[in-house]
């Protein structure tokens, strides 16, 4: 699976699918946000509009709209190779918290999010 960031706020997913013959696109912070395209970079160009017509629907009925969590997104994905006591030190978090939250998938703090981010960029 390919990651891709086309929002400074929200992460988008593109994975190709044997079975749609096609890229799919998921934007996870979005409930239901999600498109497809014949290539990688159409997909990419599909999610950013359907993620701004879900915005647009969401902020003319007046639905709540979820924070973006990239820090969070990034960590899941990274995961099978990522010494968390490590990011942990660099992101100057406690070890045990980090992991308690990436275990429980619970949402991290702004401050905690930020620190992540910038100890992710380092790495």
């Amino acid at each position: 699976m390919k990651t891709v960031v086309s929002s400074p706020h929200y992460l988008i997913k593109i994975w190709y699918s044997d079975e749609d013959k096609c890229y799919l696109a998921e934007v996870p912070a979005l409930r239901g946000c999600f498109t497809h395209g014949a290539t990688y970079a159409k997909a990419a160009a599909n999610a950013q509009e359907a993620m701004e017509v879900w915005l647009e629907s969401a902020n003319r009925h007046g639905d709540p709209v979820p924070e973006p969590d990239i820090a969070s997104e990034e960590i899941a994905r990274l995961r099978s190779i990522l010494n968390v006591a490590k990011l942990a030190r660099r992101a100057g978090i406690n070890q045990h918290t980090l992991a308690s939250k990436l275990r429980r998938g619970s949402r991290l703090t702004e401050s905690e999010a930020k620190a992540v981010r910038r100890a992710l960029e380092v790495a």
